[in-house]
Order: C-alpha cells, then structure tokens, then sequence
C-alpha cells in the first residue's frame, strides 16, 4: 500500500494542479493511483470538472471522491480562505473500492430493514466495509444518514466531513468517481486488506459533575439531578476555578454519556452546543435531541483543552505496533486552524510529530463525521482523523 499527498495554492489552477498532480505522482508506483480524495477551495469551485479530468488522465483513471471547501488540508500545511486544492492518492492492491452516491429523496426509510440501506450503497455489510463520506449541508440531512448507515453497518468505520465553501444549495461541488455532483453525498466503501482506525479530537474538557436529565422537552433541557438546569449551572459554576467560570462564558458546551461503564477518565462524551437560554421556562436550549435519564456533563473549550485532547486522541488511536499507517485523512472544523490556535498547520503539525511522513489530506468542513462510542455523529470545532493501513 502506497500513498502520497500534496496541497498548493495559487489563482492559476493549472499551474496549482501540475504541481500537485506531479508531487502524488512522483512516489507512487508507475504514477498510478487506485483511489484519489481532492478537496478543492470555494475559489477554484468552478472549474471542478477540468481539476477532476487532470487528476484522473495523470493518475491512470484512479475513483476519485472529494468536495469544495473553505480550506484545504495536504503535505503538512493548512491552507484556509485562500485558493488552494489538496490531493491524497494512493495504490491500495488487495483493497476494493465501491463509490455511491446517495440523494436526499432517495435515503432508505428509518423505519424501513438494513436490506434498503445495503441496496442503497451497494455493499454487504458482510465485507465489513469502512466508509468515507461526504456531504453537501445544504442538501442532505446528514445526521439522518449516519443513523441509517449505523443501523446498517454497525460494525463499519465511518468519517468525513460536510463540505464547506459554498453559500447556497446547488453551488457546491462533489466528486463522485469521474462525475461532478452538486447535491447529496458521496463516498467509498473500503473493503478487503485496508482498514481505517478513526480518531476524532472534540478539544473540549469536563466541568463539573455528571449530572442526569430529570426534565427535558425535544432540545429544551429544563431538569438536571432534579434541580432547575440553570440552578445546577450556577452551583457547577460555584464549585470551578475562576479561570473556567471565565471560559464558561465564552465556550460552555454540554457533554453526552455514550459509554456508561467506561471509567471516568476515559469515558467518551458527545460534545454538544448550547443554544441559549429560552426566556419562558428559564431552560438551556441544546443541539441534540434529549431524554430523561441520560447522563450529561457541561464541559469547556479553549486553546490548551484542544491541544491537550488532540494529543491524547492520537495517542489512543495509533495503532502501533500491530498497524502502521501509510495515509491519513483530516476532516476538522471551519472553527480550528489559525481562529482557534493563532498559529498555521496545528492540527498537522500535531498529527506528523507523531506519525512522521504518513501522507495526510484533507480540508475544513461545515461538519465533521466520526464516531464516538458505537455511534457516528456530526460534530463542530472538531479535527476527525481517518488513518489508513494494510488490514492484515
């Protein structure tokens, strides 16, 4: 298995393209490629077509899949707000790859059997698959989809990201094999002798106790441990440092339980934002969907938090010595990069100190996919890896 990547920017989308097309070629076996990931910036979206026709004349017609983007990830930089295009190829011998692409309208019912999902993609969950998804937000209801794809795959890996960059339905750009779609969602399932080991970097940190929801209506939590949610904030509050009641005010975010026997210092949390305070029942509006009985944290976010997760996500998901990974994928959020850090290549410059020369791709996204526990999610202000390895 072999993989490179590069990234350039430039207004000249040609000369961008030669030399990246050159630097992914130059290593790879016969200047071929089996599967390539391109992530184009807002600025270039519009020749999508003449960026996907070079990199599949150059690479010997490998399946490409990738989007638009606000920013593009590759060769260990991070190129955000300006015209830039990434590219990660690799030869995978041994490894298949299917490409789908699904649309809106055509998503299995909820309620309907994992048959309709395997028909929709096109795979048997018996190839243990691992997917790589990308979607256009506008479009496709993507929480939506994981759910399915979870229902109907529980054992497969999924990443990816929500693509970024365009402002309006119908402006965005996916490549999908040796086609350029602006609607739904793309990907691959990977199957045979590949795997992806994903690591998904939420940067936030606990604040407090873990708490059980007593009062909740759809996203209104109005009940924490049988208190009022703001009383139970206020005596959380009372309890911290002064420096993370300061941080509470700017990042407060509230934490799901996935893992109920995990040990605390390992439990996964889903990280979720708080909305804002509903001024009739004095309840904390919230991004996800709640019930009574589950166990939430409010947790914090700041530079030093995010550095700190980073490093610890990585850490866990490097699966050295039985694995080593030979590519990598990044999909991170719009909201990290110079804004969160105040410094360029971050989250890259964190990812190669521990894995030096795996090629890593990727861009900035308008969501992030990966799991956390058993279930897949879309997430904001986070850096969601996929690292790639021969399965045996």
């Amino acid at each position: 298995m072999d993989w490179a990547c590069a990234a350039a920017s430039g207004n000249d989308l040609a000369a961008i393209l030669d030399t990246v097309i050159d630097r992914v070629g130059e290593p790879l076996p016969g200047g071929r490629a089996d599967l390539a990931f391109l992530f184009l910036a807002a600025e270039h979206a519009g020749h999508a077509e003449e960026a996907l026709a070079a990199v599949r004349a150059e690479l010997g017609d490998p399946h490409v899949v990738g989007c638009g983007a606000g920013g593009v990830i590759g060769g260990g930089r991070e190129f955000e707000h300006v015209p830039a295009l990434s590219l990660l190829a690799g030869r995978i011998p041994g490894a298949a790859v299917h490409g789908f692409q699904l649309d809106a309208s055509a998503l299995p019912d909820p309620d309907g059997p994992p048959r309709a999902w395997h028909e929709a993609v096109g795979v048997s969950p018996a190839d243990t698959p691992s997917f790589v998804l990308l979607g256009d937000p506008f479009s496709m209801p993507a929480e939506r989809l994981l759910v399915g794809l979870d229902f109907a795959y529980p054992d497969s890996v999924k990443v990816g990201g929500l693509a970024s960059g365009a402002r309006r339905e119908g402006e965005q750009v996916l490549f999908h094999g040796d086609r350029v779609v602006r609607e739904g969602a793309v990907g691959v399932a990977l199957m045979g002798d590949i795997q992806v080991t994903p690591a998904v970097a939420q940067g936030c940190r606990g604040l407090g106790p873990a708490m059980r929801i007593t009062g909740c209506e759809g996203h209104l939590l109005e009940g924490l441990d049988e208190k009022p949610v703001l009383e139970a904030l206020q005596e959380t509050l009372a309890d911290a440092d002064p420096d993370d009641r300061s941080l509470a005010e700017q990042a407060l975010f509230l934490g799901f339980e996935t893992d109920p026997f995990a040990m605390d210092g390992e439990k996964p949390w889903l990280i979720r934002n708080l909305l804002g305070i509903d001024p009739g029942t004095q309840g904390l509006w919230v991004g996800e969907v709640l019930r009574r009985g589950r166990r939430v944290r409010f947790h914090v976010r700041d530079r030093r938090t995010s550095i700190d997760d980073l490093e610890s996500t990585l850490a866990r998901a490097d699966p050295r010595p039985a694995a080593t990974p030979h590519g990598a994928l990044l999909f991170s959020c719009l909201g990290r990069g110079r804004t969160l850090y105040g410094t360029p290549d971050h989250d890259s410059r964190m990812f190669l100190d521990r894995f030096e020369g795996v090629p890593l791709g990727g861009f900035f996204c308008s969501g992030e996919i990966g799991p956390v526990g058993r279930d897949t999610h879309v997430h904001g202000y986070t850096s969601s890896f996929g690292l790639l390895a021969p399965r045996g």
